[in-house]
């Protein structure tokens, strides 16, 4: 049987449990330093309070499965939902061993879809480490502990991991021509970021202009296309460059080309996406190719931007930037 699920973020969990307790008349299932779960029957629902993230409010709303049964026919759903499916498999969340899967819906809401198979010791797995500072090359990932389980749909908004709290994460995108996916990335980072990242975008070997089909693509999708443009990744190394938090490659070149040194320490991901611009055929085929692109940096990015910032540590947020990398681009398209 089904239930739903709600995470809220709480700033005072002592006195949260006492209020939810007495509402719920129940006292938690499940309580540690920074999370407590109520599973509760009349309603059915996997009701949970953490102060992990960043802020107050609700982190996750979802449906919850029992079997593994469950979990296939709500998967169907998802791919019949006719938005990308990001796979993230098994893991580790809120003290559980889970199975996770992503969609996200049309105002780029993320849901979870996730089967708990047992409890786990910690809040969520830490992977082996791995070199920083350096451009990721494609397949080159830590191999995150996989420890968590439960069916459910989830949306969840990020928290912090920077020291500077009030400023927003600064993202810069790169492939080598600056003139396609980066662009894409660019552009739909700071649309769906809600104010939390400010996007950039750059080339290696820019080409000086943005490609015809990249504008004719955004100004569909209602995009204002006035500012962007193909620039060197040289302007991001300069001093009064903003101190950047994220690197993103996403075309193969760029990821194995010797990066500037970066203001500001990043992390770094590889996101790998065909190049469009490659692509040969009739007009309809060139611009699918386009829509693809853009429909596959569009699932990875509404994934980053729901990540739980502040309830991961260093390394567990590089396996997940990591895993968003190597998400399947089947049926990854807006058209």
């Amino acid at each position: 049987m089904k239930r739903l699920h709600v995470h809220v973020g709480v700033t005072d969990l002592d006195q949260s449990i006492r209020f939810y307790s007495g509402l719920f008349a129940s006292e938690p299932t499940m309580r540690k330093d920074d999370y407590a779960k109520w599973m509760l029957d009349d309603p059915r629902v996997n009701f949970a309070i953490s102060t992990r993230q960043d802020g107050a409010g609700v982190r996750h709303l979802g449906i919850q499965v029992e079997t593994p049964g469950e979990l296939a026919e709500v998967y169907e759903r998802l791919k019949a939902a006719d938005a990308p499916v990001f796979e993230e498999g098994k893991t580790t969340c809120c003290y559980a061993r889970s199975e996770k899967s992503w969609i996200n819906d049309p105002q780029g809401v993320a849901w979870e879809t996730f089967l708990t198979t047992g409890e786990a010791t910690t809040y969520g797995a830490a992977p082996r480490p791995r070199r920083q500072n350096r451009t990721p090359r494609p397949n080159r990932r830590p191999a995150a502990g996989r420890e968590n389980s439960k069916l459910s749909f989830e949306m969840a908004w990020g928290g912090q991991i920077m020291s500077d709290a009030h400023r927003a994460y600064n993202v810069l995108f790169l492939c080598t021509g600056n003139s396609a996916r980066s662009v894409m990335a660019e552009a739909i980072l700071q649309r769906f970021g809600g104010g939390k990242f400010n996007a950039f975008s750059a080339g290696s070997m820019p080409k000086g202009e943005v490609h015809p089909e990249t504008l004719a693509l955004l100004k569909r999708l209602n995009f204002d296309v006035s500012a962007f443009r193909s620039k060197s990744w040289d302007e991001f190394a300069q001093a009064g460059a903003p101190p950047l938090d994220f690197v993103f490659t996403v075309c193969d070149n760029a990821a194995g080309e010797v990066c500037p040194i970066w203001p500001g320490q990043p992390m770094t991901a590889h996101w790998g996406v065909p190049d469009p611009a490659a692509a040969v055929g009739s007009p309809v085929e060139i611009a699918r190719a386009f829509a693809n692109a853009y429909g596959a940096l569009q699932n990875r990015i509404a994934v980053f931007v729901n990540l739980p910032f502040a309830g991961l540590d260093r390394l567990s947020l590089q396996a997940r930037l990591d895993t968003i990398g190597r998400t399947s681009d089947a049926n990854d398209n807006v058209a």
